[in-house]
């Protein structure tokens, strides 16, 4: 068992982030990932791209999603201080989105790069989003600190539905989910009917 310095709370080994009062619970030195060289990158053999394009933004069948991806609140101090911002990625939805921590040890390779949040409490494999006919799903992929979806913790391995505007917690760290509706799809102005969007 580890206990959390700050408030006592007892967590299973290997837990990274206290969930009752936000503590980093590991003890061993800092981590770093080390640069890979470019012929260790397992490229995909088709080179498909996951990042939309305009041309794909055309595409009457195709779902881009946006990810604006920033530590929570309490955390928010520790990302003004290193000067970055919050990122923003948009994401041709084409094949299941894993959001994790790059490990070349353990081949792990998700789509969504999320290794600098490892403070954050994000696992390698943390959490994913994918298409279900004309609906989006995330799932917690078993990660340790868990994901919530709105405020609600996620069952592992339990598909959710994921709509526009919804939010994401992974960890600490916090994903706001937004979707791009082909213009074809919106509601035509002074008409009553809404047509029906992949979300």
């Amino acid at each position: 068992m580890t206990q959390c310095p700050t408030c006592h709370a007892a967590f299973v080994t290997n837990t990274i982030f206290c969930t009752e009062c936000g503590a980093y619970l590991p003890k061993t030195k800092e981590l770093r990932t080390e640069p890979l060289e470019a012929s260790q990158i397992p490229w995909t053999e088709d080179g498909a791209s996951l990042f939309a394009t305009d041309a794909d933004l055309l595409d009457p069948d195709l779902l881009t999603i946006r990810l604006r991806i920033s530590p929570l609140d309490g955390s928010r101090d520790r990302l003004n201080e290193t000067g970055c911002q919050p990122r923003e990625l948009q994401i041709a939805l084409i094949k299941p989105i894993r959001l994790g921590r790059v490990d070349p040890k353990e081949g792990v390779y998700p789509e969504v790069d999320l290794t600098d949040a490892k403070k954050d409490g994000v696992s390698r494999e943390h959490a994913c989003i994918y298409r279900c006919g004309h609906a989006v799903e995330v799932e917690d992929l078993g990660s340790t600190n868990g994901t919530q979806l709105n405020g609600s913790r996620l069952a592992p391995y339990k598909p959710a539905s994921l709509n526009d505007g919804d939010q994401l917690q992974l960890g600490s760290l916090l994903v706001e989910v937004s979707f791009d509706v082909h213009p074809d799809r919106r509601p035509q102005r002074g008409n009553s009917a809404v047509d029906s969007a992949p979300v």
